[in-house]
């Protein structure tokens, strides 16, 4: 299986300094932190969902509490299991465009940037290109599914003008924040380049509010954009479409 590319180690410091400050505010213990308020189990290929029993999982928390430089250790860990399947696998894919079973009757749609692109995929000179893909792989889901049925939709994306523009005004009018999915990427997506470095502004600020934070509340705060998610028909993203 081809590797895909690494995170960058800032990117694992991000979140290892996130649950120290849950930590210290909550009273939870790190271990505790570090599971259920990063997307580290995931990001290293632990599974889909949290196991705090796992060995492997068990095996990395031992090593990064005992390691010099905790963002290393866990880099050297991502990096040394990046052949394995991360998350939960997408059904169909076209270009950044793809969808997952979510239960029955029920598709998320994600978004990837993609390794290959060099411009920002969200830009003016590309929203054609995405609007096709998305078009590509709606054609796919209709051939599947048939009209039954429904596509979810959460990313801190949907707070862009330049993603919600791709989607028809029945699916975004059920857009709502929600509870920050802190085991999940479409929240910790919103620090990261094309590349899967840090943005250069965004991660410090993120690091210096939370430092000043008191309260599980305010730890929320600091992030700059919820997750918002929606949930419509196919049928409506079908018509939208022309299909």
């Amino acid at each position: 299986m081809t590797k895909s590319r690494p995170y960058s180690a800032d990117f694992f410091d991000l979140q290892l300094r996130f649950a120290a400050r849950v930590a210290a505010v909550s009273g939870l213990l790190f271990f505790d932190a570090v599971g259920s308020y990063t997307n580290l189990y995931v990001r290293l290929a632990m599974g889909p969902c949290l196991d705090v029993m796992n060995p492997e999982w068990l095996t990395y928390f031992a090593g990064m509490t005992k390691a010099s430089d905790p963002r290393g250790w866990t880099h050297q860990v991502h990096r040394q299991r990046l052949h394995l399947p991360v998350g939960t696998p997408s059904e169909e894919s076209v270009g950044c465009f793809s969808y997952a079973r979510a239960g029955p009757g029920l598709v998320r749609l994600h978004f990837n940037t993609g390794d290959d692109l060099h411009d920002s995929p969200l830009s003016d000179a590309n929203q054609s290109t995405r609007q096709g893909e998305l078009a590509a792989l709606l054609a796919r889901l209709k051939a599947w599914s048939g009209d039954s049925v429904r596509v979810l939709g959460a990313s801190w994306l949907y707070n862009l003008s330049s993603y919600r523009r791709l989607f028809p005004e029945p699916y975004l009018a059920g857009l709502r924040p929600i509870e920050h999915p802190y085991q999940r990427m479409p929240l910790w997506g919103q620090f990261l380049n094309r590349d899967r470095t840090v943005r250069p502004q965004v991660g410090p600020q993120f690091l210096a509010d939370i430092a000043n934070a008191s309260s599980l509340t305010e730890l929320a705060a600091c992030f700059p954009y919820s997750v918002l998610a929606t949930s419509a028909p196919a049928q409506c993203l079908y018509e939208h479409l022309g299909y």
